[in-house]
């Protein structure tokens, strides 16, 4: 593809003060811009010190120029692409391409459903370790491309800071002209490297999500002819090892009851761990081929991660997430940034239909439409409390999907109530599990991945109670409807808590849920814990 031509024009913007006198300023503009509009915005206000009552009217003019410059030069070129386009040539091509073009997306047609079918197959055959051989050869190479971006990029920052701090501490002189244009420059240059570095791994995914997809059509083609030679046990250089712990995990598992007249058991976990650990692994991890097993099943382990109010990939807990996915490929859904696209692009379009696909099933359809707002200086959207949206993932050690849940600080220390948004969104997140097939599902049992110093055993107790009976109640409420799958839940706490708090919370649990305990028969003085085999011949 070839690079897009710059041209450069020049912007002219007017203001006036003092009642009368007025000052034009000519700003050369090389178009395209190169990253974000809005940045080359703030630079251009420093560089020419527009002043302050004139900066929202120069933004505006600005962004229009830029966009209505950037529009002509795109439609220029498209003329003259297909002015010289030779049709003939063209047809030609086409006619002679094979029809299973490398282009094919498992993503872009109805083929979806078809591709998880053959990779199901695969993971239950002798060909599962050939397969994630094949994903984790691709993941090494990512990671390295990863790494050597970062190392860039530091380096960048660090000359970055060496040039500013010599500006700075020059003799006790600040030249702010000077120091406006070197900060200027310097963001121009940070964002030429990201946008060069964003641009290269886009492409290599693209490329492995193609390598893999057309692997996967020969492979299985191969296998339902008979002609695979692969091994039905991993290579030694292959070989699944676990990542070892530093400490034993405190960790306590229980079976409760659910029901009045139709009992339902499930399982419930209470653990001390960090959540970041449930995402990001080695390669090799063996928990990732348990996660690969179970893909393609009615039976998906699921995350509630608890996120700000800004739809976009960099603040708080989805940045983690965001960098955490760009170090392991996706080869099986939309990636991540793909999917909060198509998020912000429903819920900016109100008119979109309700029924559930790919693209609009992913966040919760009892969030009004009117509670969304835009940021009009970020343009990020901004969602109120409880909203609980989805993302699939195949690229994750253990999970399969992450309901973010949207909460605030006052929710995530304050005390909650029964009426909280926070829990009305939990029990959103609970309902999209269920109806997703999410039977294994991971809930951050103080609602906060860490505690903080006003986070007493008091607080952490009174927390973990109404969390347990939020859960209680929504297992209640849909056993009523009929559904009599059993569920697995995974409460998770932060790994800074206490073991007298974790102790307490595993003792307040039995007298929440019903636990099923042991018969014991009273033989006077002495009493007798009866074993399976006893209690049947008593036929009670």
């Amino acid at each position: 593809m070839n690079p897009p031509i710059k041209k450069t024009s020049y912007f002219d913007f007017t203001y006036t003060f003092g009642g009368s006198k007025t000052v034009n300023v000519s700003i050369p503009v090389c178009l395209p811009l190169s990253g974000l509009h809005t940045d080359h915005a703030e630079v251009y206000l420093k560089k020419n010190r527009i002043p302050y009552f004139a900066e929202d009217e120069f933004r505006e003019q600005f962004l229009q120029y830029v966009g209505d410059g950037e529009d002509t030069i795109i439609q220029e070129e498209g003329d003259g692409v297909i002015t010289d386009l030779n049709l003939e040539d063209l047809l030609e091509e086409w006619e002679t391409s094979d029809s299973t073009d490398d282009t094919m997306s498992p993503y872009s047609f109805k083929e979806e459903e078809e591709f998880g079918r053959i990779c199901y197959k695969l993971y239950h055959s002798p060909v599962l370790y050939a397969m994630r051989t094949e994903e984790n050869r691709s993941a090494l190479e990512l990671r390295a491309v990863v790494k050597k971006r970062n190392i860039e990029l530091k380096e960048i920052q660090n000359h970055h800071i060496m040039a500013m701090e010599g500006y700075v501490n020059n003799g006790g002189i600040v030249d702010t002209a000077a120091v406006n244009d070197l900060a200027a420059s310097q963001i121009s240059q940070r964002q030429d490297c990201e946008v060069k570095w964003a641009s290269e791994i886009s492409h290599l995914m693209e490329q492995q999500r193609k390598n893999f997809y057309a692997w996967v059509l020969k492979t299985y083609e191969e296998s339902s002819n008979g002609k695979t030679s692969y091994s039905p046990t991993p290579s030694s250089e292959n070989s699944f090892t676990s990542e070892s712990q530093s400490e034993p995990r405190l960790e306590e598992s229980f079976s409760i009851c659910i029901g009045s007249q139709l009992k339902i058991t499930h399982s419930v976990r209470i653990f001390v761990d960090d959540i970041w650990n449930l995402c990001a692994g080695q390669p090799h991890a063996p928990e990732r081929l348990q996660t690969a097993l179970s893909l393609y099943t009615n039976s998906l382990s699921g995350l509630i991660l608890l996120v700000d109010s800004n739809l976009n990939l960099y603040s708080g807990n989805t940045h983690k997430l965001s960098k955490i996915c760009e170090i392991f490929p996706e080869f099986h859904f939309p990636t991540f940034d793909q999917q909060l696209t198509a998020m912000r692009q429903k819920l900016l379009n109100p008119e979109v239909t309700k029924r559930r696909t790919p693209t609009n099933y992913l966040i919760d359809d009892t969030v009004p439409t009117e509670a969304v707002r835009e940021d009009k200086s970020s343009g990020d959207l901004i969602l109120p409390t409880g909203t609980c949206y989805l993302s699939r993932h195949s690229n994750l050690k253990e999970v399969h999907c992450v309901l973010h849940l949207v909460s605030t600080s006052h929710e995530l220390e304050g005390d909650l109530t029964s009426r909280d948004p926070l829990l009305t969104g939990l029990k959103s997140a609970l309902k999209i599990a269920s109806e997703n097939g999410i039977d294994n599902l991971i809930i951050p049992l103080f609602l906060t991945n860490k505690l903080g110093p006003n986070m007493d055993h008091a607080w952490c107790i009174k927390r973990c109670e109404i969390v347990f009976k939020c859960v209680k109640g929504f297992m209640i409420e849909i056993g009523s409807t009929g559904v009599t799958t059993s569920k697995t839940f995974h409460f998770i706490l932060p790994k800074n808590v206490p073991s007298k708090t974790f102790q307490a919370v595993s003792n307040l649990l039995p007298s929440i849920f019903r636990v099923p305990c042991p018969m014991v028969l009273d033989q006077g003085s002495r009493k007798k814990t009866l074993t399976v085999k006893e209690l049947a011949q008593l036929k009670l």
